[in-house]
């Protein structure tokens, strides 16, 4: 069986400034190439999904392109891969989750 990806509300708010940003301050193109990546970066999670760890249970995995990191966590019994935050590795290092 395979894990299934499942994100948070936070993880999901994330993505949606992520377009935003990038559909207001570069184009359509970009947004559209971000969201492909996101998506590329959910199949590798599927594949291997016992990256690196960061903290506890958390893992991260960085896109490919896009200066983003995925944190999250794996519930094995449930085959879930649960997406906490998808959180943009140039903001104040404060507000890393």
């Amino acid at each position: 069986m395979a894990f299934k990806i499942e994100y948070t509300h936070q993880a999901e708010i994330d993505i949606y400034q992520a377009i935003d940003y990038y559909l207001t301050n570069a184009s359509r193109k970009t947004a559209k190439s971000f969201y492909k990546k996101l998506i590329e970066a959910e199949n590798s999670l599927i594949s291997i999904s016992h990256f690196q760890i960061i903290y506890d249970d958390f893992h991260r995995f960085p896109m490919k392109t896009f200066p983003y990191i995925i944190i999250y966590k794996i519930e094995n019994e449930k085959q879930i891969i649960r997406i906490y935050r998808v959180f943009h590795t140039s903001q104040n290092p404060e507000k890393y989750p």
